[in-house]
């Protein structure tokens, strides 16, 4: 009931006023009212008594970390981190972090964000915007968090002299949070942001190869999980899994990040007539076949070696508990909150509870 009457208000009331507002200027106004009712303990109380659910039949252990419950936030949304003190009384189980990069970045030119309503997608370009990693440790270190909390780490978005310098780069993120003290429990490789400078370079399996070394020999303490894309094909997503399944340290796989795809069939055609003029890729339900497409092909080939976390389209509790049944052992979810709602992450817990 609380969910029903909180979701039609978000819906019929909060939405159709937000949707008239700028969409960055939005989501920053979010950000911000997370990060000051995450600071006192009567603004957690309210927003969990809102919208918080807790059972512990949801309550699970991956890669050796406690899970609240599978549904979590990814990165691309808390990507200063402002909301991991107030994430947990919403209802997530875990939450994503960044992308964090070494060096500080502005973000691509605005319009970084926009809306696609009739297909139920977000057009996003805000190409790895953070405050660095030296800033990001200075609002973590010695925090205590209520859900397990995950680093997104990407390589600085600019131009470098060559492969060796980029993979430099990344390596020195990591590097920096393992000698942190920040509490966080994993990483999150992200290979797969298509609005950065040079594309996506790291979905080549020999570049990948590459990084995954020099990553290797940092002996990461914690588990990794590699963002992948979802616009390759089956032979070229296998390839990459292949190489991925040889190093230990990567724990699991997240399917996927947005998509790039200007021919995609589930764009609505007004849609795609707009994105062809527009800067920037999509997420929501332009992801979720193939997102869908990829956790089966995974599990398939590779059974429990990886942890898969399935990510794209989960508009509905139905959604999630769908695309977990495919084989996704978590799920992570930005463009159905901003549709539905926040209360869809009570809802999907609710309903997970009950299978």
């Amino acid at each position: 009931m609380k969910e029903r009457i909180v979701g039609g208000i978000y819906r019929n009331i909060i939405k159709k006023i937000f949707f008239l507002i700028d969409a960055e200027t939005v989501h920053d106004f979010m950000t911000f009212t997370g990060e000051m009712l995450g600071k006192t303990d009567f603004g957690k109380w309210t927003i969990k008594q809102l919208f918080g659910y807790e059972n512990r039949k949801l309550n699970k252990t991956i890669d050796g970390i406690e899970f609240k419950n599978p549904v979590g936030l990814p990165a691309g949304f808390d990507y200063n981190a402002k909301l991991p003190f107030i994430l947990g009384c919403v209802g997530f189980g875990f939450e994503t972090i960044g992308t964090v990069t070494l060096e500080p970045y502005e973000g691509n030119k605005k319009p970084r964000l926009g809306r696609f309503p009739k297909s139920r997608a977000l057009l996003v370009n805000k190409g790895l915007k953070s405050i660095g990693a030296d800033e990001i440790i200075k609002k973590l270190e010695n925090k205590t968090f209520d859900i397990p909390i995950g680093i997104s780490i990407g390589a600085t978005n600019r131009s470098y002299k060559n492969e060796e310098e980029q993979i430099a780069n990344y390596t020195e993120g990591f590097r920096l949070f393992e000698n942190s003290k920040v509490k966080h429990s994993y990483y999150e490789l992200n290979i797969s942001c298509p609005n950065t400078f040079g594309g996506e370079p790291f979905t080549s399996c020999i570049k990948l190869e590459k990084l995954l070394k020099s990553l290797e020999k940092e002996k990461i303490k914690l588990p990794v999980y590699i963002k992948m894309p979802i616009d390759l094909d089956e032979k070229e997503i296998e390839k990459l899994l292949e190489t991925e399944s040889k190093y230990k340290f990567v724990k699991g796989v997240i399917f996927g990040n947005l998509t790039k795809d200007r021919n995609n069939p589930e764009v609505d055609p007004d849609d795609a007539e707009k994105w062809q003029e527009m800067k920037g890729n999509l997420s929501g339900k332009p992801t979720w076949n193939r997102s869908n497409k990829l956790i089966v092909l995974t599990k398939k080939l590779y059974k429990n070696r990886f942890t898969i976390i399935g990510c794209g389209g989960i508009f509905s509790a139905e959604d999630a508990v769908y695309k977990m049944g495919l084989g996704a052992d978590m799920v992570q979810l930005i463009t159905g909150m901003i549709y539905e709602g926040p209360q869809l992450i009570g809802e999907i817990n609710k309903k997970l509870a009950k299978i």
